[in-house]
Formats: C-alpha cells, sequence, structure tokens
C-alpha cells in the first residue's frame, strides 16, 4: 500500500504534464481497494464463524456475529464497484492462513485472546485502508460508499479495542484520521 500511496504522490505532482497518468494511478489503487476489502471482508466471515464454533465469551460472540452480518453488508457494498472496475475477485479470502490454522488448534480463553488480538491488529489496519481510499480516489460514488465502511470499520475497531482492554490486552491508536463521523 505504502507504494500505491507513493506512485499516487508522484502522479499527483505530474498532474499538469500528464492528468491521464493520475486518473489512471487512482483507478488502479481503487481496483486494488475493492480487490482487498472484499476478500478481505470474507476473511473477516471465516474467522467470525471460527470464532462462533470456538468461544463462549459473550463479548467475543457478539463481535463475531457483528463481523458476519457486517463484512457481509461491505461486501455486497462493494460489489457494484468492482463489476464498474471489472475487478475480479479470486474467490479466496485474502487472509492469513497460519494465523487461522492456529486458531484453530486453540480452546477457551487461549482461542479468545488469540482471535481477540488478530482482529485488533486487523481492524486498525482496515480502518487505515479504508481512511486512505477515502482520501485518494477521484470517484465520488465510491468515496461515499467507502466512507460509509469506513464509519463501519471504526465501530468494529473500537468494539475490538473495548474487549481486548477487558483481558488486558494491548491496543495501538486509532490511526490518523479516523474518527467515524
Amino acid at each position: 500500500m505504502k507504494k500505491i500511496g507513493m506512485a499516487l504522490a508522484v502522479a499527483g505532482m505530474a498532474v499538469g504534464v500528464c492528468g491521464v497518468s493520475v486518473a489512471q494511478d487512482t483507478k488502479s489503487a481503487d481496483k486494488s481497494f475493492i480487490k482487498d476489502a472484499t476478500e478481505g471482508s470474507q476473511a473477516e466471515i471465516n474467522f467470525a464463524k471460527l470464532a462462533l464454533e470456538k468461544s463462549k465469551d459473550p463479548n467475543v460472540r457478539k463481535f463475531a456475529e457483528k463481523m458476519i452480518t457486517d463484512h457481509s453488508k461491505l461486501i455486497e457494498d462493494m460489489r457494484p464497484f468492482a463489476a464498474k472496475y471489472d475487478v475480479k475477485a479470486s474467490g479466496e479470502p485474502v487472509m492469513d492462513h497460519a494465523k487461522y490454522e492456529e486458531l484453530k488448534m486453540k480452546s477457551g480463553i487461549s482461542f479468545d485472546r488469540a482471535y481477540v488480538e488478530a482482529m485488533v491488529k486487523d481492524h486498525n489496519d482496515d480502518l487505515q485502508a479504508f481512511i486512505k481510499e477515502e482520501n485518494s480516489t477521484s470517484d465520488p460514488e465510491l468515496k461515499a460508499t467507502v466512507a460509509k465502511g469506513e464509519k463501519v470499520v471504526y465501530e468494529h475497531t473500537q468494539m475490538i479495542d473495548n474487549i481486548a482492554h477487558m483481558g488486558g490486552i494491548q491496543t495501538p491508536p486509532l490511526p490518523e484520521g479516523a474518527n467515524g463521523l
């Protein structure tokens, strides 16, 4: 993602010379975001289903249920943009398969702690990606959808950070620009 951001910054300086280059770079970044957001949402759903199988903690279970509902909606919200930008999802969620397998082997408090830690990291990273896309896309319809999704991811981040704090798990500060508005 840093390379994309750098490419956009360089392209932005070249607006006077070649405006088409900027549009192409932005479109490329939009396509990458749409693919990552869709596949990442499917991974969230898979991890949440595992949490519903393995966790007995009511807070973790409530969070997992919300992940399934909200990330299914995010996938639906991205579908028109996937068609518009001709983005073909791989059908395979973008997920840490090693982490998933590790979680499958855990149970009880050990599972809950590992799941919460994974979700804290993932949602802070996702929130940063949504903020970046909202600030960089030139497509007003995509921008509105990303802003709506950012609010959802912000809510998830706050929710999982609160669960983490209850369990004595440290969380990073929210990404710059995160406000859930």
